[in-house]
């Protein structure tokens, strides 16, 4: 049986036909299961008498065989079939070679419905003809891990990093993007290719629209496709006053957090929508969540901006099967605390319930759960990775 298609890739005009000789057995058959024992249907010399060449087919045997076409192919699995109308213009004897054709005429995205012709003709002549109207059934599309492929911004140090190990590890193949420094994501991609992942490393700004067009554009012309996008791209955090700042420091964060999870899905969300999957994931911060720090205004605001925007794509984006979610971590022992002194890391954990900081395994173990199958029915929703530290 083939996979569901979604309903967007549904068109006015498609068409399909389908072919099959009919014989006594079919004949025979439909009237056992139907209790139609007309004579006209199961005798010869009955047929003859009364003007036929022959047995004559039952017509809604004709009408079974539009059922199968609709439910096997087009629309295929998942169709309700809501009405149906028919004309029997001829009738269709034992032998005869039938052709059955349905072609889509209206399609309604809003209430998920088809408006279909439909024809059975034998020996090339038609035999019934009609109308039917279905509705698709929403269905679940699933990729298994050794399939998908996953695009995480910011991927090849620090939490970034561990996101692209933790897909590698489930056999994901893995888009490794970073901004300027080449040496640590073609070092990670190296290290994934020698245990036989597939990899490769684009060098992008999602800041700006060029970079957030080649590294979707690059991204296919490797795999073919994108089933998974971490945004977890950041630019170098500028602890400083709001008023100390520059509109175009500010706009930074804005342009990173926010216009590159927007650029990204307008690039790659058409894809996932015609395939019914596809996973969005924001890393966000528990920093939004309650009073933010002093002197991370900036970082703070455009953070809270980007989970407005994952909202927004939950709803919009959620009929076509796929998923947009966020995590929010609290302080995790990255690169960029290198330079905070042993005595402020001890005070950050000591007021976490659960006395100590999160390791960026955890952050990745997180996101991988939002990106799997398992997680088909969560969207919309923001993951505090953070000890207790926001509830």
């Amino acid at each position: 049986m083939p996979d569901a298609r979604p309903f967007v890739t549904l068109r006015v005009g498609e068409r399909v036909t389908w072919s099959h000789t009919l014989t006594d057995d079919d004949v025979d058959a439909f009237a056992a299961l139907s209790g139609d024992v007309n004579p006209l249907h199961l005798d010869d010399r009955f047929a003859r008498q009364n003007g036929f060449r022959g047995r004559v087919v039952h017509g809604m045997l004709l009408g079974a065989y539009v059922s199968r076409v609709l439910g096997t192919t087009l629309p295929g699995p998942g169709v309700l079939w809501l009405a149906q109308s028919f004309k029997f213009q001829r009738a269709a004897y034992v032998g005869d070679r039938i052709e059955v054709e349905v072609a889509i005429t209206h399609v309604s995205e809003a209430l998920r419905t088809l408006v279909l012709d439909t024809a059975v003709r034998a020996n090339g002549v038609v035999a019934i003809s009609g109308e039917a109207k279905a509705m698709i059934l929403q269905t679940v599309q699933t990729v298994p891990w050794d399939e998908m492929v996953a695009l995480v911004t910011g991927g090849s140090r620090g939490i970034g990093g561990a996101i692209v190990r933790a897909f590698a590890e489930r056999g994901a193949s893995v888009v490794v993007n970073y901004r300027e420094r080449a040496e640590p994501a073609q070092a990670l991609v190296a290290e994934l290719r020698s245990s036989g992942v597939r990899a490769t490393a684009i060098g992008a700004d999602v800041s700006t629209a060029e970079g957030a067009e080649t590294l979707a554009r690059e991204a296919l012309e490797a795999f073919g496709r994108v089933d998974v996008v971490v945004n977890n791209a950041t630019p170098l955090i500028d602890r400083k006053p709001l008023l100390d700042s520059e509109w175009d420091e500010i706009d930074t964060y804005w342009r990173t957090y926010a216009g590159g999870a927007f650029r990204l899905a307008k690039a790659l969300v058409p894809s996932m929508r015609e395939r019914g999957f596809g996973r969005i994931v924001n890393v966000l911060t528990t920093a939004m969540w309650g009073a933010p720090p002093p002197e991370n205004g900036a970082y703070v605001a455009a953070k809270s901006g980007l989970w407005g925007l994952t909202k927004a794509m939950a709803v919009e984006f959620a009929p076509y099967g796929i998923t947009v979610n966020a995590v929010s971590p609290s302080a995790v022992m990255t690169e960029q605390w290198d330079a905070v002194s042993d005595n402020r890391r001890r005070a950050l954990s000591l007021r976490i319930p659960a006395q100590r900081l999160a390791a960026a395994d955890e952050v990745a173990a997180t996101v991988l759960h939002l990106a799997g199958n398992d997680a088909a029915y969560v969207t919309g929703a923001n993951f505090p990775v953070a000890g207790g530290e926001v509830m």
